[in-house]
């Protein structure tokens, strides 16, 4: 299966379930097992509704697999501002109105996940894996970043 990508131009709260339908079918298709799946749909809730509260439209969800064992979920918006995922074991205050979304997206994926400047914009993205293993960060941190770096838009030239 090559990638699945899905794009809303104006996107709203109703939108978070059909992320998670979306991803869901996508990751069915690469092998990926209830429990990864359903880590994929926390987190995926948590990153679309974060992009719908504080980035800009458009919204995107992307699933890419990254083997027959692991699947990459990318959330973008085209806000730049880039959001800091708290330090391992830095404690997130649970009487804030916000702050707790990228906490949880660590805790679901253990910790393998991140955040990377895209276009105009930026991707949250998150690993899950088909068998209940721990995948390993460092490795799939890596395969993400080149894929970064392959994707990157092309500079345009300015308009005289």
């Amino acid at each position: 299966m090559s990638e699945v990508m899905c794009t809303w131009r104006r996107p709203s709260a109703a939108d978070v379930g059909l992320a998670r339908a979306l991803i869901d079918q996508a990751l069915v298709a690469v092998g990926i097992d209830t429990t990864g799946r359903g880590v994929a749909r926390l987190a995926v809730s948590e990153a679309f509704t974060s992009a719908l509260l504080h980035g800009r439209p458009e919204i995107g969800v992307e699933v890419c697999p990254r083997s027959e064992h692991c699947g990459v979920v990318e959330v973008y918006d085209t806000e730049p501002t880039l959001p800091c995922f708290p330090e391992s074991g830095e404690l997130v205050d649970l009487f804030s109105e916000y702050g707790r979304g990228l906490a949880l997206i660590q805790a679901f994926t253990r910790q393998v996940c991140g955040v990377y400047r895209y276009g105009q914009g930026k991707r949250v993205w998150f690993a899950v894996d088909s068998d209940g293993t721990e995948l390993n960060a460092t490795e799939v941190r890596g395969l993400v970043e080149e894929r970064a770096r392959c994707r990157l838009p092309e500079p345009t030239m300015p308009v005289v």
